[in-house]
């Protein structure tokens, strides 16, 4: 029987795997120390959160531990007069009812809208949670998350036991061989505790969507729900709070390693030049650091360029995927997002490279770029 094909969550989590198994291998003092994570951090499960302010009634959900796998993403909680707005709900339905119950140590009003910023399972995966403890919930999204999130790229939800089981069992058996490092090990539990979570999930796309945007009033707030154009999805929503300045970007932008599954470089390019131009003061990117300027942002685009130019011109030479993607340099680049860092430079090539490349080789056929096609990591 064929094995099923790789869906985005278990491309990261393969992903991941391989490059914790080739770090292992590696002797130099920075893969050392990631190969054992924080004693506070082992003792903190995959999805539990931490609740920060940003602005008065403006928080921060988020796991501080950003490359840890199962990847789990950032979320804002605004706090207006009579409600409560959610960007984003959580990976799980466990993350989403960790993520309730710091709501509700700043506020006891009502989440009303929940807004996922695109379909990924990492972003909408708790969905049924807010909707069972707020009936009364809107859950908002682009057009084109509710087609993915009621269509055929949502469905590796059903496939995610029968593709994780095999990798937890074969960790389970190198660990009873005392083969795996102390990273490695502490995937077990994540992953045991994931396979359970997948089979509460109930895949709620949004029931209000947008195709341009739209605009919440709550007093003197304002919270715009943006399409500023494709990146990372074809529905890439932002929220932008114009008052605050502030801005919740999903995963346009991914902090310190971009994802570069399925994506869509020409465009992201644009779209980050129209983030780039609402003039934020604080933008808060899907996964990492709330960042404080455009540094990270430009860097993003000039990689996305190079992406492009080079393999474009792999194109133009008649090589195909594999071979593009063998020929694509980035390492004038790669040290801005890996810092030099072991572990980050093999997510770099597992998370960005890998998957950007082909992207790139796509666009450049002029072939379309299927949301949670099969062949997605390449």
């Amino acid at each position: 029987m064929r094995s099923p094909a790789p869906s985005l969550l278990a491309a990261h989590l393969l992903a991941s795997l391989a490059s914790l198994a080739s770090l292992a291998s590696l002797a130099s003092p920075a893969a050392a120390a990631e190969a054992a994570p924080p004693a506070a951090a082992a003792e903190r499960g995959a999805w539990d959160l931490e609740i920060a302010p940003l602005r008065p009634g403006i928080f921060l959900l988020r796991r501080p531990e950003v490359l840890r796998q199962p990847v789990e993403p950032n979320a804002a909680v605004i706090v207006n007069a009579r409600d409560v707005v959610v960007v984003d709900g959580g990976g799980t339905p466990l993350a989403a009812e960790n993520a309730i119950r710091l709501i509700r140590t700043v506020t006891d009003r009502p989440v009303s809208v929940l807004v996922n910023t695109h379909w990924h399972g990492d972003h909408c995966l708790g969905n049924q949670v807010y909707r069972a403890a707020f009936p009364g919930i809107v859950i908002v999204g682009h057009e084109n998350t509710r087609r993915d999130m009621a269509g055929s790229p949502m469905k590796y939800v059903e496939r995610l036991p029968a593709q994780l089981q095999p990798v937890v069992d074969d960790l389970r058996a190198k660990e009873q061989k005392g083969e795996l490092k102390p990273r490695q090990r502490r995937l077990i539990p994540d992953l045991e505790t994931l396979l359970r979570e997948a089979k509460r999930i109930e895949v709620t796309p949004p029931d209000l969507t947008v195709r341009d945007g739209l605009t919440l009033h709550r007093g003197e707030r304002e919270i715009q729900v943006l399409h500023l154009g494709k990146g990372n999805t074809e529905g890439d929503l932002v929220v932008w709070l114009p008052r605050e300045r502030l801005l919740f970007s999903g995963d346009l932008l991914v902090e310190p390693i971009p994802y570069g599954f399925g994506s869509f470089p020409a465009a992201w390019i644009e779209t980050l030049d129209r983030v780039a131009a609402l003039g934020a003061e604080v933008i808060v990117p899907g996964h990492g650091e709330p960042m404080r300027d455009l540094g990270y942002l430009r860097r993003l685009q000039a990689v996305l360029r190079e992406v492009r130019a080079q393999v474009g011109a792999s194109v133009a030479r008649g090589l195909d995927l594999d071979s593009s993607r063998k020929a694509l340099d980035l390492s004038a680049l790669e040290r801005d997002f890996t810092l030099g860092d072991d572990l980050r430079k093999l997510l770099w090539t597992a998370w960005w490279v890998n998957p950007i490349a082909r992207s790139a080789w796509l666009e450049a056929k002029g072939l379309p770029i299927v949301q949670g096609a099969s062949d997605e990591t390449g």
